[in-house]
């Protein structure tokens, strides 16, 4: 099942996201953009749109996103359970915001290197070489939407 994080779901929400934390951490300040209090600040800001993926009550994966304009979107957070990647969760949270990303030409998202290729597998182009700042390293990456939506508009 696919529904809305509550503030309840952070601490599992955190644990699940903990053993990805190296893949983007250079040092504390990095660790901190991962951690509890800021799974926490991510489900009670009004602007972000925060899911999970649930089997028997217990959370295997989750996707945030937010709309940086009235075109685009950016992915936050996208973590499976480490024991339930290669089972189909990802690409189900996946097409489930895809699906919600009506009128969104383009979705951005910062990649740890290690999830590149999953991103890539979902359509996403590199934009950047591997970026460090403010404690993370990651590789920005966008999807562009609906391309033959914006051509039909123009014939």
């Amino acid at each position: 099942m696919i529904r809305h994080a509550k503030i309840e779901d952070s601490t599992a929400i955190a644990a699940l996201i903990e053993p990805y934390i190296d893949d983007f951490a250079l040092n504390q300040l990095g660790r901190d953009k991962l951690s509890l209090q800021a799974v926490e600040a991510l489900i009670l800001n009004s602007s972000v749109h925060y899911y999970v993926y649930t089997q028997d009550q217990r959370i295997l994966a989750v996707i945030a996103y937010k709309h940086t304009s009235d075109t685009s979107s950016h992915l936050i957070h996208f973590f499976t359970m480490q024991n339930m990647r290669q089972q189909g969760i990802g690409r189900k949270l996946w097409q489930f915001i895809e699906a919600k990303q009506q009128g969104i030409l383009l979705m951005t998202v910062n990649s740890s290197c290690a999830a590149q290729q999953v991103y890539e597998k979902l359509g996403f182009q590199n934009i950047s070489a591997v970026i460090e700042t403010n404690g993370l390293r990651f590789i920005q990456m966008r999807k562009v939407f609906a391309i033959s939506c914006l051509q039909e508009n123009f014939i």
